[in-house]
């Protein structure tokens, strides 16, 4: 078994981007680096600046250099491209959309790092490489691994990236072993902290008691990842029960659609039929309330 550590580098983020930079280092059974490429390659695109002034890749830097597809490193990541191996990559949505832009389709179980860590480090104020390699310590770790490679850094490109990301597996193999991690990634994460927005920090159970409109106008109109949405409608449901479903804005808000019908009517009839972006969970009970008067 090969443990294969990812990353890539892009002209941008949009629908039309694709890879620039392609690097990866090679793990054996026993965890040691024995092989690592770092590949510069020349995308059917131009690098978009806002992405230039991440990476630091210039069109001089990639001048004359081959497409991702021909270079050595993508030859030989088709080669490792087996069930029997692992693919770690941290926020690995991004990165394997863009090698499916290159017509690569990961076959490789898959270990995602930045799912796990906000899983295991709920608390923490990022779950970002850059953060946690100076949270964690793990920059006093990088020369030894720099040195044994025999290879130039640069800040911020695809293998500076990959050599934060080994010590960060690293330290999550300290914690679970790597099959606990890749059947942890097969399934949406059951996440009881909330990462993201005001009520960051608090447990999802709870907005989902006290601020309950919150969750589910996020739940409707935000573009949430697997983990979010799986845990945002877990908690959801787990706690219908023990709520009152009540209008989050406007003249009668905090009062339940059954108190207001006796007084407003015509109100509720508006918001069944006209208000916007009114969440699913209050759009039942208007249309419930509303046809059991009828």
């Amino acid at each position: 078994m090969k443990t294969v550590i990812l990353d890539t580098e892009t002209t941008g983020t949009d629908a039309e981007d694709r890879i620039c930079q392609l690097a990866y280092l090679v793990l054996d059974e026993e965890g040691r680096v024995v092989e690592h490429y770092d590949e510069l390659c020349t995308p059917p695109l131009p690098i978009k600046y806002e992405s230039m002034a991440i990476h630091h890749i210039t069109p001089e830097m990639i001048e004359g250099k081959p497409a991702c597809t021909e270079t050595e490193g993508f030859r030989r990541l088709e080669e490792l491209n087996t069930p029997e191996n692992l693919l770690v990559i941290q926020n690995a949505e991004f990165d394997l959309e863009m090698l499916r832009r290159e017509g690569f389709e990961s076959r490789m179980r898959l270990i995602d790092t930045f799912r796990l860590l906000r899983k295991l480090m709920p608390m923490e104020a990022s779950h970002g490489q850059q953060y946690l390699r100076y949270k964690l310590g793990l920059y006093r770790e990088e020369p030894r691994l720099i040195e044994q490679l025999g290879v130039e850094v640069r800040a911020h490109d695809a293998l500076g990236d990959v050599i934060v990301l080994e010590r960060l597996y690293a330290y999550l193999r300290k914690k679970m072993d790597a099959e606990e991690m890749v059947e942890l990634c097969q399934e949406p994460i059951l996440l009881e902290i909330m990462p993201m927005g005001r009520h960051r920090g608090e447990r999802i159970e709870e907005v989902a008691l006290q601020h309950r409109n919150d969750l589910l106008y996020m739940v409707d109109n935000f573009d949430l990842d697997r983990d979010l949405r799986h845990s945002f409608r877990y908690w959801l449901d787990t706690t219908k029960d023990r709520v009152r479903v009540t209008i989050g804005f406007g003249k009668h808000k905090g009062k339940t659609p059954e108190e207001v019908l006796p007084v407003d009517r015509g109100y509720l009839e508006w918001m069944r039929d006209k208000a916007d972006r009114i969440p699913s969970e209050l759009k039942a009970e208007l249309v419930r309330v509303l046809s059991a008067e009828c």
